[in-house]
């Protein structure tokens, strides 16, 4: 196999763990928005409603993991041409800020299971203001990282 074609099947499973990461999140921030309606009134939608969002978030672990290695591979393959330019540089500053809001949104999860579960005692409104800070910097960042790929500039 030549270097270009392997170098396209990363850039084609780049794209795609980069699209089902894009697409899980928006369902996630769907699925959140159904938890929050319910978290008052029936426990069992709650509970179900959360379970979806720890799938989801599997899901776009795999696919933010599957990006970045793919990544990976592909400037290994590209010999560094475009690490060095400024465009690069920036998309990976914020792609390590969307992997640092995505470790606190997981503890922030981990929070919320406990309040769901009756281990803890929980503001549901204090655990909603993280969750849509963490999910509304999550779309910017993801909005700044499809901007950079398709304007790249030196």
């Amino acid at each position: 196999m030549i270097p270009h074609s392997v170098y396209q099947i990363f850039l084609i499973l780049h794209l795609t763990a980069f699209a089902v990461f894009t697409g899980t999140l928006i369902a996630n921030l769907i699925n959140s928005n159904q938890l929050w309606l319910y978290s008052d009134k029936d426990p069992a939608i709650t509970k179900a409603l959360f379970n979806t969002i720890g799938k989801y978030n599997t899901i776009m672990g795999l696919c933010l993991g599957v990006a970045l290695l793919m990544g990976i591979a592909m400037m290994s393959q590209m010999h560094k041409v475009y690490g060095p330019q400024l465009w690069f540089r920036i998309k990976i500053g914020l792609l390590v800020l969307l992997l640092v809001v995505r470790v606190l949104y997981s503890r922030n999860l981990g929070q919320l299971k406990k309040g769901i579960n009756n281990d803890i005692k929980i503001s549901f409104a204090e655990v909603r203001k993280k969750f849509s800070l963490f999910q509304l910097l999550t779309i910017f960042i993801i909005g700044g990282i499809i901007i950079l790929s398709v304007f790249r500039f030196n």
